[in-house]
């Protein structure tokens, strides 16, 4: 998909009071440094950043794929039914006393109710192995996802099977595409500046 012109985005509140921004991507696309980066960005503006990832569902009733190397069936992160999509809504849609919220999750382009929500929808957009490489060193560096082959194991059988089924597809409803290779920080931070002043802009002639 090529990107709507940042000077054509329509930048009239869905929900009163604030701008909505979408931001999704893969496991490790950058979202969240992506995230820290916009909010300073627009400051003095009030921003709020909410991660999806609190509307996981409870392990238990999370969907399952079946991992090879596990031999057996594992819980997935990866696909739209593993989070409470009801609740997550519910939640999103309700007027935040703020300026900007920022959506932050890998799957929040894949359903419609959310993308109604949205005034800018991003894609955090990153080459697949760099991607993996990121998540697999930040999981180590945290503590969590298990040994490095549990790691990798975990990250070719789910993740890179959500991303490519799921999360890549919803890519053509990104009003903006953020390039986030480490060969692109030059591109990325002047798309963001151009995209928070026009946020400003709007917001202070609201």
């Amino acid at each position: 998909m090529t990107n709507v012109p940042l000077e054509h985005l329509q930048l009239q509140p869905r929900i009163p009071g604030q701008i909505t921004i979408g931001l999704a991507g893969g496991s490790g696309a950058g979202k969240s440094t992506i995230a820290a980066v916009m909010a300073a960005t627009l400051a003095p503006l009030r921003v709020e950043v909410r991660g999806l990832d609190r509307f996981f569902k409870p392990a238990a009733d999370l969907p399952r794929y079946y991992s090879a190397y596990h031999a057996r069936d594992c819980a997935d992160y990866n696909r739209p039914d593993s989070l409470l999509v009801d609740e997550m809504v519910a939640v999103c849609a309700t007027p935040a006393a703020v300026d900007v919220v920022i959506l932050d999750g890998h799957l929040a382009l894949c359903y419609p109710e959310m993308r109604q929500l949205m005034d800018i929808r991003c894609f955090v957009d990153a080459d697949v192995e760099e991607m993996l490489i990121r998540r697999t060193q930040r999981n180590l560096a945290k503590g969590y996802g298990g040994s490095h082959d549990t790691i990798l194991h975990y990250n070719r059988e789910c993740v890179l099977v959500g991303y490519q089924r799921y999360i890549l597809p919803a890519r053509q409803y990104a009003d903006v595409i953020i390039p986030n290779a480490t060969s692109a920080t030059v591109a990325r931070d002047a798309l963001l500046e151009d995209l928070c002043t026009r946020i400003k802009t709007a917001i202070s002639g609201a």
